[in-house]
């Protein structure tokens, strides 16, 4: 049987009491493959909120907490399977399934083969062991942020539902700036600029799937929706504290890149962790009119709201 790239996990420079902590979460996410876990005490265990712990979670690992300790979970019921011990349905139950017909259905959905199929040690299959958390020490890369204080805002976008299984994300929304820019959206979109330029804001998340919603945007301002490109929808954001990170390089790389620099950097070395309302990306007017997205010098930022951690 193969194993999952997710075997070992290497993070940048943090703290070794967020390595510590991180990794007492993950044990108790292990000890829980054959019972109920609680994602708030995972958190805890994190030293942070239910919110910061599955996006930070999600951006350095690649998954959701749920969808780890899921599949984890299958990957155990296979190595039972393997050892043609138990029933499948004995299998099925003491992993969390209710029946042995949605058992299958996961099973199969992440292994390509029924849980009957798996007993016979001629079928390969790619498990998921537990993550390794590598801390690697560099102090290499810098980080350029401010701090700023905003009241309420609105905006106005097109607005695209995803989720962060499975990294959907990371092809779903470039392929939707694509279409937008293809058909033209984009360009209407951007006569309407405010003083920030264009947008893209991540919100409405939901922890219990992962899902959330995300729009191409621009600052209202005293703009009527009838004015915008059909199907602009409002997003109205809260009075926040952001860290917003400056970003250099070619898109969407570059600030992907970022966000995980900043979840397994800049979060785990300060005060701070998310404040669970929405976050955004910024692409403001380039300096240099000559410079575009593909470009090692377009600049970009991420604005991410921000609240103090607890102690604990």
């Amino acid at each position: 049987m193969m194993s999952s790239p997710l075997e070992g996990v290497h993070i940048g420079e943090v703290s070794m009491d967020w390595a510590s902590r991180m990794r007492q979460a993950i044990e108790y996410l292990e000890s829980h493959l054959e019972f109920q876990a609680d994602m708030e005490k995972a958190a805890r265990l994190a030293n942070c909120s239910l919110f910061h712990f599955c996006r930070m979670f999600e951006v350095v690992f690649g998954l959701s907490p749920a969808e780890y300790l899921r599949r984890r979970r299958l990957s155990a019921a296979a190595l039972d399977l393997a050892a043609v011990k138990d029933k499948v349905i004995d299998v099925a139950l003491r992993y969390g399934w209710e029946s042995p017909e949605s058992f299958a259905k996961a099973f199969k959905r992440l292994f390509g083969i029924t849980p009957s199929e798996a007993r016979s040690a001629s079928v390969p299959l790619e498990l998921w062991p537990p993550i390794e958390l590598t801390v690697i020490l560099k102090g290499d890369r810098s980080m350029k942020y401010r701090i700023e204080q905003r009241d309420a805002m609105e905006f106005a976008g097109l607005v695209l539902h995803t989720t962060s299984t499975g990294g959907v994300n990371l092809k779903a929304i470039p392929q939707f700036w694509q279409e937008k820019a293809k058909d033209g959206s984009v360009e209407r979109l951007a006569q309407y600029c405010g003083p920030m330029g264009m947008l893209g804001i991540c919100y409405d998340y939901k922890p219990e799937d992962n899902s959330f919603a995300y729009a191409i945007a621009v600052e209202r301002g005293n703009k009527s929706l009838k004015d915008l490109p059909q199907g602009c929808q409002l997003v109205q954001l809260p009075p926040a504290t952001y860290a917003v990170f400056e970003c250099r390089g070619p898109m969407p790389q570059a600030i992907q890149d970022l966000w995980k620099q900043i979840y397994t950097d800049w979060f785990p070395a300060s005060e701070y962790e998310h404040a669970g309302t929405p976050d955004f990306e910024v692409y403001p007017e380039q300096e240099d009119p000559a410079v575009t997205d593909n470009s090692p010098n377009y600049r970009s930022e991420v604005w991410i709201p921000i609240k103090k951690k607890t102690k604990g």
